[in-house]
């Protein structure tokens, strides 16, 4: 029989896994030796959170879980913002961990934490190995990540078994079911949910964050051909129907802007959410709504009570409706232009930037400057919520950040992620400098590995958000001001392209310059954080 290492990394292999992230420690070795020998790259980061966002992002874009390593203890507790982020955002991900030896159980406490505890309330499941039946129990994670909702799963591998052959073929514990794959949704819940439809006045489509590329994307597309409805997406859908359309009104749930999107959400008398889940949402305007859910589960719970869903094959879903329906809404074009237009006039710059640059423009000349084909990806702080809302998004798979649990330091290391997934396509990551602070590591990675992403840091030299809560609140501002280091000077000692900019004319002529370079790039970007007061 194989080793329990040897057993894990040919299922890896089998399933299509081709690269590893983590920092590796004695205890996980023979793990990594074993998936070297499989074939699989193992890729050194140096900190575990970011390799568990590298994960997210590859089991996003590919659909196969991505796989992030720790050692135990304090390596393991690292991968647990990562893997929270994976959770909540629906991507696939198996998390393997080591584990302190079993033979010195229970004598032996030093590095030893409960860890299928610590997972088990981020992760579809959390299991520590026995050494019976391996292979069939990595196969099941595998699987059990990939099912609807996807997901993380964590595994603890002992460091006495990674080097141990498998004790059994079978396991000893019992496995959780896998759903069924979705089915072709049911004829009568189809039939309810086109006449509850057919019988409203101002429906509109959500996309959410369980449409994804491929047969959902291409079947929602033709949907919104047949039925001409104005439609929101969810930040973690960008792209899915592309932005420049005609009916395309905003983003929802919490983006800059948000008071003009609920304005246009209480003109609908009906939401169509397809692939919608809660988990995107820091509002609760879904509760208050009339709802028909198109998804492959049912996220119906709490105050979330569509009137009808259609469960199964989301392609096949929404096919079937759409034979349904025809053209039949009260909706003129000059009032879904009227609500879009709402929504842009609310982000717009109100007073001119001082003391730094605007990061509308900053962000609409970045648009400029990257090509068509370009990956934008955003780390979390108030610059998110404005690119969310104002990044125009034609093509799917083609902008990334973190939602359901917004995690600062998410977008250096998913740019890492998508670049490795599309090495010919430009990648731009967008960030604040609290959440570039927090992975200024991943320099090094760029380097080493010759990826050459384009890095935005936007200096406003404060948690800007959170500065904006405070003036809310009446409360002077504390505890969120940084200073202001060379960003650029630090990403040229580290061997990356390094500039500061400060002027709005430099800012197309910098990236091009960086994107031709064909190596790891950042711009340091002097930005004024007041605009955000208006438009947050």
């Amino acid at each position: 029989m194989p080793t329990n290492a040897e057993a894990i990394a040919g299922v890896l292999r089998d399933a299509g896994v081709t690269r590893i992230f983590g920092h590796p420690g004695g205890e996980i070795v023979l793990f990594v030796e074993a998936c070297r020998r499989v074939g699989i790259e193992f890729h050194l980061i140096a900190h575990e959170a970011s390799a568990a966002f590298m994960a997210d992002v590859t089991g996003q874009i590919t659909g196969v879980p991505g796989v992030c390593v720790s050692t135990v203890g304090p390596g393991a507790t690292n991968l647990v913002t990562g893997v929270a982020n994976a959770f909540l955002d629906r991507s696939p991900v198996l998390a393997i961990s080591a584990q302190v030896s079993g033979r010195l159980d229970p004598s032996y406490t030093h590095q030893r934490l409960d860890l299928t505890a610590l997972f088990a309330p981020i992760t579809k499941w959390s299991i520590t190995l026995d050494g019976m039946g391996t292979e069939e129990i990595a196969r099941r994670a595998m699987a059990l990540a990939q099912a609807p909702r996807r997901g993380p799963v964590h595994l603890a591998l002992p460091s006495d078994l990674a080097g141990q052959e498998m004790r059994a073929a079978l396991p000893t514990v019992s496995l959780p079911d896998l759903p069924d794959t979705p089915p072709t949704p049911q004829a009568a819940s189809v039939a309810a949910a086109a006449k509850v439809i057919a019988g409203a006045q101002r429906p509109a489509i959500i996309v959410g964050v369980g449409v994804h590329p491929g047969p959902a994307g291409d079947a929602l597309r033709r949907f919104l051909d047949a039925t001409q409805l104005p439609f929101f997406a969810t930040p973690k859908a960008k792209g899915i129907l592309p932005e420049s359309h005609e009916q395309f009104v905003g983003i929802i749930s919490g983006m800059a802007g948000d008071e003009a999107v609920l304005r246009a959400l209480d003109r609908c008398d009906l939401l169509v959410a397809v692939g919608f889940d809660p988990v995107e949402c820091d509002k609760d305007w879904f509760v208050r709504h009339r709802t028909v859910c198109v998804d492959d589960v049912s996220l119906a719970g709490g105050g979330y009570r569509p009137e009808a869903e259609v469960i199964g094959d989301i392609a096949a879903g929404l096919t079937h409706l759409g034979a349904r329906l025809a053209r039949n809404h009260a909706w003129r074009a000059d009032e879904v232009a009227a609500m879009r237009d709402d929504v842009a006039a609310s982000v717009r710059p109100r007073l001119p930037a001082q003391g730094g640059l605007s990061p509308h423009a900053v962000l609409d000349r970045l648009r400029q400057a990257l090509p068509v084909d370009g990956i934008a990806v955003c780390d979390v702080g108030a610059h998110k919520l404005l690119i969310g809302q104002v990044w125009r998004t034609d093509r799917p798979g083609s902008f990334f950040m973190s939602n359901g649990l917004s995690s600062m330091g998410y977008g250096l290391p998913a740019a890492v992620a998508a670049k490795l997934a599309y090495p010919d396509r430009p990648v731009l990551c967008v960030t604040g400098d609290g959440g570039f602070l927090m992975v200024v590591h991943n320099l090094e990675y760029l380097i080493r590995a010759d990826l050459p992403i384009l890095t935005v840091v936007f200096s406003d030299r404060t948690l800007a958000a959170i500065w904006v809560s405070q003036r809310r609140k009446q409360v002077a501002p504390y505890g969120v001001e940084f200073g202001r280091p060379d960003y650029a000077a630090l990403a040229r000692a580290f061997g990356a392209v390094g500039r500061r900019v400060d002027n709005l004319d430099d800012i197309v002529p910098a990236c091009t310059e960086a994107l031709a370079a064909g190596r790891p790039a950042v711009l340091d970007v002097t930005i004024d954080p007041g605009e955000y007061v208006d438009q947050i």
